[in-house]
């Protein structure tokens, strides 16, 4: 085994992805300080598992990452990867390479790798345990590590010797065994403190069922004391209820009798009512008609005093207004002298303004003449300059395409010679690029039909695999489902062992002569079991059997009399409860019996249906002698007349005595008979056998598959690997193949562009060698042209300074002209606006004296209108107040006849509300009464019930 090689990326000061590889033979590393020696030495201990920062010479472990420089931004993750060749017998493993990577990032996830399968830092650890390398080994010695070595403690040189010698993992696993060994002293000792906690427990169940069964005892006699209880309540409860129920029927009596005197009482009422409302619809009509008559003559009174006010007030209206129109004539007098100055004065003023118009008028197209005679020669001056500019700039604009002609002539003969020299290139490369491209192809199908045989082996393999799997999954649901049904069975069989174990259904004194009585070591030896769990039932017949056996059942089988004596002595003495006890010694042999024919209607003789134990034997064949098991009791009385002398048990466990007594009914807690519970004992044992051998079985047969399971996985994964690497062979093929296809469609597209690009540039120089031979002969026309125009722009100037000079003069005449008119108009303007006011306060005065007159002509109307009115309205509030007057005496009339009505109605409803407060007051004890009477009902009812529910 030996190193191969080492991948860094991102450790330390390797920013870039960097492969060093040792051939063998290699055995150090050497070079200037600061080279990065140290780092390489680093990175492999990293690898291998240093988990130190401070060994790396760092803070912490995000150090290790490239932290970035001030042209390289830092890195987010740093990987080391350690690959070891030839290593198949030193690390058994079945790998000829094994590559060893970890990897961290800044916010602390690490990771390790072996061949690219996550692993577990520990995995690493134990695969080079014992090799010599790892973290802590000084098979990799750093610089002033040998001086280190030589300069360190005994004991610390003895680890290096150690590790050399391979024994460290031994060691190791020493370490582990001691370490497990003390884990399961610790789980021995908790298992002893768990037993003895449960023996604790133990005891403290068993003082929880003495309580229980002093407290069934105490039940009985409570619900014995609880029925009393219950009865004596019943008797009360009932003595009310009568009591409640002959206070109601009187209740009902009286309320019927008010009932019947209610409605002649309301009809009186009625009635009255009637008839009061009638004096009230008359009186409301009456009182409407006198309102109506005194709201007229009320409003006809307003009325008359208003048009008097009005009146006065329109006569000083008047007198004001003639007043108003004298004032307004004596101004429009004055308003009118004022008006007749202004209009003189704007007259003077307009005669003036025409005058200086015409002046102006005449000034100003002199100037216009003269302006026009300079911008004619300035147009012409501009256009002389614009046709030199526009020739000197062609001038120039030839000289410049002149050279440009010349520059691009020379670089297209310099790019026509780079051309030659790149397409001769390219046909070369193009060359060698299609020969590599041919053996790609044929590598490519090579390794294709190899992929196709790796596929199909591993689809072979896959299918293998997945087929056992399904086996196995289906075996272990079906052992889990018999160890779940085991589970239940044995869970339900301990459960009715403890039940037969412990006496459950029998007697109090079977149970304490089982438990032996308070003196187990005397009595318990003696004890050879209890009748019924020394015979054995047909299940179908077990309630027959229990029932002809009746007490006898529970009869304890001891080894002699003197034991029997002793036990009924104590059972006696101790108040232990009654037992049977059947010494061994009186049981004798058996007789053996005379096979008897069965009955029809009959299931079977009991004794046919009965297996006992030898020792008992004679006792069974006594009891069940003449026992005849029938489906039901209807079979069993039909039977009794022809077999007088035998005793009759149904399946349902009634039994018809041969005395005629009859048993039956079903016991209230339900639970199982005595042998219906022993033949389920029998029963559970059988079938937990039968599944115990049935899980073994389908145990053997998970193992079997899962061993099968592992051999087809490493099959798979082999062949995986191999298809995968296959693959990758292929595709890292196919990638150079298309690299290759891309790369000679861009060389020949490469080369055609060139071709094509030599012939543009010979077309191109033909074109520019023409142009240039045009340019020069536009050039020599175009100075010449400039020449002349440069003459006719010093003329024109000359004459446009003269034209400029007389145009001045004009202006300067024009605009003294236009201020002395500007004067004389706003003078006008001014008269103007002096003049407007005048006229509407003209106007507004000759309006307010129209107005005036106006409104006395319609003041004097109204005043002659109210006048007229008022008389009418005096006489209408004569008509209203007589009017008035003989509806106030109808209305006192019909209010005293009303008011003897409403007295009668006050008595009558004083009678009706007596009858149904009394009405009311029966109704609610009434009410009070049935609601009473309902709750003891229900008291009595819930009695009944939960008496029925203690004791079903």
């Amino acid at each position: 085994m030996y190193l191969k090689t080492l991948e860094i990326h991102g450790f330390k000061s390797f920013a870039d992805k960097t492969v060093l590889e040792f051939a063998k033979g290699v055995t150090g590393i050497v070079g200037p300080n600061g080279c990065g020696k140290s780092n390489v030495v680093d990175a492999i201990r990293w690898v291998l598992g240093e988990t130190s920062a401070k060994a790396l010479r760092g803070g912490e472990m995000a150090d290790v990452i490239f932290s970035g420089t001030e042209k390289r931004k830092a890195l987010g993750m740093a990987e080391v990867t350690l690959t070891m060749a030839d290593c198949e017998e030193s690390l058994k493993v079945p790998y000829s390479e094994v590559a060893i990577t970890r990897r961290v990032y800044r916010d602390g996830r690490s990771e390790y790798r072996i061949n690219g399968t996550l692993c577990r830092l520990k995995d690493i650890n134990d695969m080079f345990m014992d090799t010599g390398i790892g973290r802590t080994a000084y098979s990799i010695m750093a610089q002033g590590q040998i001086d280190q070595i030589l300069s360190s403690k005994p004991e610390e040189r003895r680890m290096v010797f150690e590790e050399a010698a391979g024994i460290t993992k031994y060691k190791r696993e020493k370490k582990e065994a001691l370490r497990k060994l003390e884990y399961t002293e610790a789980n021995l000792l908790r298992v002893s403190d768990v037993l003895a906690e449960q023996d604790r427990r133990m005891n403290s169940l068993k003082r929880q069922v003495a309580k229980a069964r002093r407290y069934q005892s105490l039940a009985s006699d409570v619900r014995i004391l609880d029925t009393n209880l219950g009865h004596k309540r019943y008797v009360e409860i009932n003595a009310e209820i009568c009591e409640l129920k002959t206070s109601i029927r009187g209740l009902e009596v009286r309320e019927t009798e008010i009932e019947q005197q209610m409605p002649a009482k309301e009809e009186a009422v009625s009635e009255a009512r009637a008839a009061a409302r009638a004096f009230e619809g008359e009186l409301a009509d009456l009182r409407q008609q006198l309102n109506e008559h005194r709201n007229a003559l009320a409003s006809a009174q307003g009325r008359i005093a208003f048009n008097e006010e009005r009146k006065a007030e329109l006569e000083i209206r008047i007198r004001q207004n003639h007043e108003d129109i004298e004032l307004t004539r004596e101004k429009l007098s004055q308003q009118e002298f004022e008006f007749l100055s202004a209009n003189e004065a704007l007259e003077s003023l307009t005669r003036r303004i025409i005058d200086q118009e015409n002046q102006l008028a005449e000034h100003e197209e002199r100037s216009r003449m003269s302006k026009g005679e300079r911008e004619s020669i300035e147009n012409t001056l501009r256009e002389a300059r614009g046709e030199a500019n526009r020739t000197q700039s062609l001038v120039a604009s030839h000289q410049a395409r002149i050279e440009a002609a010349l520059a691009q002539l020379e670089g297209t003969r310099e790019r026509a010679r780079q051309l030659a020299e790149e397409e001769q290139r390219l046909s070369l490369e193009l060359e060698e690029i299609r020969a590599q491209q041919i053996q790609l192809s044929e590598e490519v199908s090579r390794n294709a039909q190899q992929i196709a045989e790796f596929e199909e082996a591993f689809q072979k393999a896959e299918r293998s695999y997945q087929h056992t799997r399904g086996d196995l999954d289906a075996a272990r649901v079906a052992a889990a489902d018999i160890h779940k049904v085991l589970s239940q069975r044995s869970s339900r069989l301990d459960v009715v062992r403890q039940l037969v174990a412990s006496g459950e259904g029998f007697e109090k004194g079977t149970r304490s002569v089982l438990a032996g009585l308070d003196e187990a070591d005397r009595f318990k030896p003696g004890l050879l079991g209890v009748l019924a769990g020394l015979i054995e039932a047909d299940n179908t017949c077990a309630r027959a059997i229990e029932a002809a056996l009746g007490g006898h059942l529970q009869a304890v089988l001891v080894d002699g009399s003197g034991l029997a004596e002793d036990i009924i002595s104590r059972l006696a003495e101790k108040r232990l409860g009654v037992a049977a006890v059947l010494p061994l010694e009186f049981i004798g042999h058996a007789a053996g019996t005379q096979m008897q024919s069965l009955p029809e209607g009959a299931i079977a003789w009991a004794l046919d249906r009965v297996k006992s134990d030898a020792r008992v034997t004679a006792v069974i064949e006594r009891l069940l002698d003449d026992v005849l098991i029938v489906p039901d009791i209807a079979s069993a009385v039909r039977l009794r007349s022809s077999l007088p002398s035998t005793t009759f048990a149904t399946v349902q466990g009634e039994l018809l005595g041969k005395e005629g007594v009859m048993r039956g009914g079903v016991a209230g807690d339900g639970s199982a008979s005595v042998l219906e519970r022993q033949n389920e004992v029998r029963s559970l044992e059988a079938e937990v056998a039968e599944l115990t051998a049935s899980e073994e079985e389908a145990r053997n047969k998970v193992k079997e598959l899962e061993g099968r399971l592992t051999e087809l996985q490493e099959e798979v994964e082999v062949s995986r690997e191999r298809l995968q690497r296959q693959k990758v062979e292929v595709s890292t093929l196919q990638g150079q193949l298309s690299l290759a296809t891309r790369e000679v469609e861009n060389f020949e597209t490469k080369l055609t562009n060139v071709r094509w690009e030599r012939g543009e540039l010979e077309q191109r120089e033909r074109t520019a060698a023409d142009a240039r031979e045009s340019l020069e002969h536009e050039l020599a026309s175009a100075r010449e042209r400039l020449e002349a125009l440069e003459a006719d722009q010093r003329r024109l100037q000359s004459e446009a300074d003269t034209a400029a000079r007389r145009e001045s003069e004009f202006a300067e005449g024009l605009n003294e002209l236009r201020m002395s008119l500007a004067v004389e108009r706003r003078a006008k303007q001014a008269a103007e606006e002096q003049q407007k006011p005048m006229e509407a306060r003209l106007a507004e005065l000759r309006e307010v004296s129209l107005r005036r007159e106006s409104e006395i002509e319609i003041f004097e109307q109204r005043i002659e209108a109210a006048t007229a009115e008022s008389a009418a309205l005096y006489e209408q509030c004569e008509t209203h107040r007589y009017e008035a007057d003989d509806l106030q005496t109808e209305i006192n009339t019909r209010s005293e006849g009303r008011n003897g009505l409403l007295a009668v109605i006050e008595q009558a409803e004083a009678v009706l509300g007596d009858l149904r407060r009394q009405f009311s007051k029966v109704t609610e004890q009434k009410g009070r009464e049935e609601v009473a009477m309902t709750k003891l009902e229900l008291r009595l009812e819930s009695l009944v019930q939960t008496i029925q529910e203690r004791h079903q």
